[in-house]
């Protein structure tokens, strides 16, 4: 296991290599918007909504990866705690208040009672049983 978390992990630095060389942009910002892009491809995959804990850990566990391989001495610089405690803050700081404020901005409907029976004809009304004859 050890050595296939080593492979992966010297692919994905040569392809975040590549990546920052293509796009142009720095390392922080990378990290920002490569956050976000995971976060809601992860909302649309699993569809739940951007807020979901599962979206948020799923960011999470792709950036203690990123930092596992930053760590193994694979990225040029990164291979230190301090640059990889900058890099998970910059990482997960929008997905955090994400999930933090879009549970308090946004709640979720509210179930409805399994009491209150709906009218097919006024299903916004509650349905009244008619008087017996």
């Amino acid at each position: 296991m050890q050595d296939y978390l080593q492979q992966l992990s010297e692919y994905w630095i040569g392809y975040k290599i590549r990546l920052l060389d293509a796009v142009g942009l720095t390392n922080d910002a990378m990290h920002i918007h490569g956050s976000l892009l995971i976060l809601f491809g992860a909302a649309m995959i699993l569809r739940r909504r951007p807020d979901s804990i599962w979206c948020w850990l799923i960011v999470l566990v792709a950036e203690l990866f990123n930092e596992y391989a930053d760590l193994q001495g694979q990225g040029p610089g990164e291979a230190t705690i301090d640059a990889a405690m900058h890099d998970l803050y910059n990482t997960m700081f929008w997905p955090t208040i994400i999930l933090i404020l879009g549970r308090f901005m946004f709640p979720r409907a509210k179930k409805s009672d399994a009491k209150t029976d709906r009218s097919g004809d006024f299903a916004d009304q509650p349905f009244k049983q008619s008087a017996a004859v």
